[in-house]
Formats: C-alpha cells, sequence, structure tokens
C-alpha cells in the first residue's frame, strides 16, 4: 500500500487501485492491510498484523470453530467492570469466514469485558505484531459509543487465568466509537514481553445499554 495526494493506493497481485479509507484508521505506506468493498468502492479498514505465521492459527482466532449462540471456543471471558459476557453470532460481511464473537452486557449499564486467548510462551523482550477487526452493534437510536482495544496480559504459567497476572496489563491499541458493522475497523499495533512466563492477547470491549462490540480475525505475529 501506497498514498497519492487525498488517496491511498493498494497493491493486490501488481494490480493497483485506490481506495478510501475509515476515519480513525491507522496505517502507514508499505503495510499489509485489510480492504472491502462498500457501495461498489473499496475502503481500507487498517494495518494487519505483519507477515509470518499466526500463532493464534490453532486457538479458533475468527471463532469459526463454535456453532452460533455458543461461547467462543478455545477463549477466555472475564469482567473487568459491569456484567457481560460473549456469544458466537454469524453475520453477513465478517472480515475472515461468517462468524463473529459479539460481546455486551447482560442488562443495560456499563461493562468492560476481555475475551482473551490461549497462552503462548514469551521470553522477555520478546516482541508481537498484534490486530484484529471490531465494529460496534447498535440498536437504531443508540449513539456510536462502544470502544474496543487490544490488551496483552502477562501469566507465570499456562494455566493461571486472569487477573492473576504477573505483570500490568499492557494496553496496545484502543479504538473509540466504533462504527456500526459491516464496517470493521481494523486495530493493530505492537508489544514487547516485559517478562519471561506466558501471553494471552485480551480483546476488551467497553459497552454501554444494548450496544455490543463484534469481534473477528485476531493475529498475533511474533516479529
Amino acid at each position: 500500500m501506497s498514498f497519492a495526494t487525498n488517496q491511498a493506493v493498494v497493491s493486490i497481485g501488481g494490480t493497483s487501485f485506490s481506495a478510501a479509507y475509515l476515519v480513525g484508521a491507522s496505517f502507514t505506506a508499505g503495510d499489509l492491510v485489510y480492504v472491502s468493498q462498500q457501495g461498489g468502492s473499496w475502503v481500507i479498514h487498517g494495518a494487519l498484523a505483519g507477515v509470518g505465521v499466526n500463532e493464534l492459527a490453532d486457538a479458533n482466532p475468527s471463532f469459526e470453530d463454535s456453532a452460533p449462540g455458543s461461547e467462543p471456543a478455545l477463549w477466555v471471558q472475564a469482567n473487568v467492570s459491569g456484567s457481560s459476557g460473549a456469544v458466537v453470532q454469524e453475520v453477513a460481511g465478517a472480515p475472515d469466514g461468517t462468524q463473529v464473537a459479539s460481546v455486551g452486557s447482560t442488562d443495560t449499564a456499563a461493562a468492560v469485558h476481555y475475551l482473551y486467548s490461549q497462552p503462548r510462551p514469551v521470553t522477555a523482550g520478546w516482541q508481537f505484531s498484534v490486530s484484529a477487526s471490531a465494529a460496534g452493534d447498535y440498536q437504531p437510536t443508540d449513539t456510536p459509543t462502544a470502544d474496543g482495544a487490544l490488551v496483552a496480559l502477562w501469566f507465570a504459567n499456562s494455566t493461571n487465568l486472569y487477573p492473576v497476572t504477573s505483570s500490568a496489563d499492557t494496553v496496545i491499541v484502543t479504538a473509540n466509537d466504533l462504527v456500526q458493522q459491516p464496517l470493521y475497523t481494523v486495530l493493530s499495533g505492537t508489544v514487547s514481553a516485559p517478562v519471561t512466563g506466558f501471553m494471552r492477547l485480551a480483546l476488551r470491549s467497553s459497552t454501554a445499554g444494548l450496544q455490543r462490540v463484534c469481534w473477528d480475525n485476531v493475529i498475533v505475529r511474533r516479529i
């Protein structure tokens, strides 16, 4: 991907084309980006996490390994504040496959929720590139104020669960006021392990009322 005057230029297999991009989308020239067609026009949603093997490839990164209406297999849930939960939902326009993880409050109160991955061993100083697609899901009269973030959680062993962590949570990237799906924002960034042990990537959803956050296509790559 590169830039021309007032536009971004995407190259796929030697073919280049112009594309608009979502407000708040984060990327630079040369990044690998996620694009989709909306109303006949190409839209850039943001940068994906580098190249190479996805460390979560065997851990249901796009929530396709669970039946709709069930909890996401191989993922763990924790309420940071309030009461909320995650279920798998089949939706049109999912970035990868046909399903997403949909997170929302179990009542009408504000809530902050972690949906976090299986553990991956890390050594202090290792760096990772991470990304995930997120969108809001609102009622017709809602103001779109749901937020999403990618947070690295650090553990002394592979069996401990949040909040029994070995170092402070690392907020990698945040997206505020997520737009209504099927327009997904790609959150991406890098993180360095502060300790030797295990890392789990958390998808943090902040919602109020009947708002929900939809997650898909989670990628973790060592760099």
